[in-house]
């Protein structure tokens, strides 16, 4: 899942003294500057075959971990992961990530997709996290590299930064996991559903390729919110996604985990139950039958069954198609299972490999879709000519320079 990959470095140690505190209508959080000391580059760790994701560069504007996200969805991957770093409450925020980034620009000819943040959210309302996106989109779109954007947030605050509307090799993705009546359970803290719309509508209108996750998407969730005709909501929800200038839906059912982690006293699987069994007995018990261990795709967890996995996504396939949009799912089901056919990958949009050029501006390398396992494997002359990247494995910064 897209906001739960592996930190590279522990959690920092130098960070400065002055703090600020952010309240929110819901709670106060105490955010503190750190430095990040080693290097921003990592990829996603996945190395198996049925790996979907492009390789790309993830650049974290925080550390991991369930306090460094004002949202705390109910949901939440990282608060499981047994990466999260914990800091008592404190949302930390690294200050200093453009210059780390320059710094391995300067060192290597060939730069991957740059993914901002996919441990928590990279446009949550936060004056200290979104003026350190600021600054390193500035960078980025500077440098010319292909930039992708993942938020439950308001991303138009990034329309003041010269050169990002209208980038052809930019696509930010908001995150919608279901009508307003699901998002008051599921994300009561990050913006509501018309804000997230509203969102995609302008980023769309200023020439943004701005698309919808719809993920995860807990269909018992939906069926105790709407009854047992819960995809009539679904048929909805696509034509308004349509309506905002979406043009590409990508979706999971959710990675969902038994075991609580450490210092936690539920897990999400267990959170997921507990909402349910208020709302609707029965449909947590169809939770607890329909979600089943799977070791599928790129890594382990609690799935809902592949046959009724997949039957739903190529309905809502056929439906977002029917709308003019393309669809993907993010990890659960294999591409031509499930996929709308000639995608550069699952985020609909082509975000290649860019090369380095004079002045240290790179360019986008035709042909590219960095999916380079998939797209490029067995091939003699890949377009950036560098064979050693068609791997599911994740990327090395000695394999760009």
């Amino acid at each position: 899942m897209r906001n739960a990959d592996r930190p590279m470095d522990k959690a920092p140690s130098v960070s400065l003294p002055a703090h600020s505190v952010f309240r929110t209508p819901h709670s106060a959080f105490c955010v503190r500057l750190v430095h990040k000391k080693s290097s921003t580059f990592h990829d996603f760790p996945y190395t198996c075959p049925q790996r979907k994701c492009i390789h790309n560069w993830i650049v974290n504007v925080t550390p991991p971990g369930f306090s460094h996200c004002i949202h705390q969805c109910l949901y939440c991957y990282a608060r499981d992961a047994v990466f999260a770093q914990e800091s008592g409450g404190v949302l930390e925020v690294y200050d200093n990530l453009p210059e780390l980034v320059a710094r391995d620009l300067d060192r290597i000819s060939l730069c991957p997709p740059v993914s901002i943040s996919n441990t928590t959210d990279p446009c949550q309302a936060v004056p200290e996290v979104r003026r350190e996106v600021r600054r390193l989109v500035r960078l980025i779109v500077e440098r010319g590299i292909s930039l992708l954007i993942i938020t439950k947030g308001d991303a138009t605050f990034l329309l003041d930064v010269p050169g990002f509307a209208g980038r052809p090799n930019t696509v930010v993705a908001t995150t919608i996991e279901g009508p307003p009546e699901v998002l008051r359970l599921l994300s009561p803290r990050a913006p509501s559903f018309e804000d997230r719309l509203a969102s995609v509508r302008r980023l769309a209108a200023s020439g943004v390729k701005a698309v919808v996750r719809l993920d995860p998407f807990l269909p018992h969730v939906h069926e105790a919110v709407y009854g047992a005709d819960w995809f009539r909501q679904v048929e909805r929800l696509v034509a308004r996604f349509a309506g905002a200038g979406c043009r590409h839906v990508i979706c999971s059912t959710g990675r969902l985990t038994r075991k609580a982690p450490a210092g936690h006293s539920s897990s999400s699987l267990q959170r997921l139950e507990a909402l349910l069994a208020e709302l609707a007995p029965g449909t947590a018990e169809g939770l607890r039958r329909d979600y089943a261990f799977d070791r599928s795709g790129t890594s382990a967890g609690h799935l809902w069954r592949r046959p009724l996995r997949l039957a739903f996504h190529r309905r809502l396939r056929e439906l977002c198609e029917a709308h003019g949009m393309t669809y993907a799912t993010c990890q659960e089901n294999a591409a031509e299972e499930t996929d709308s056919p000639g995608l550069p990958s699952c985020e609909g949009h082509a975000l290649p490999f860019c090369v380095k050029g004079l002045g240290g501006v790179f360019h986008p390398v035709e042909g590219c879709t960095a999916l380079c396992h998939v797209r490029c494997k067995g091939v003699a002359g890949p377009p950036c000519g560098r064979q050693e990247l068609a791997s599911p494995g994740p990327l090395r910064l000695s394999l760009l320079r």
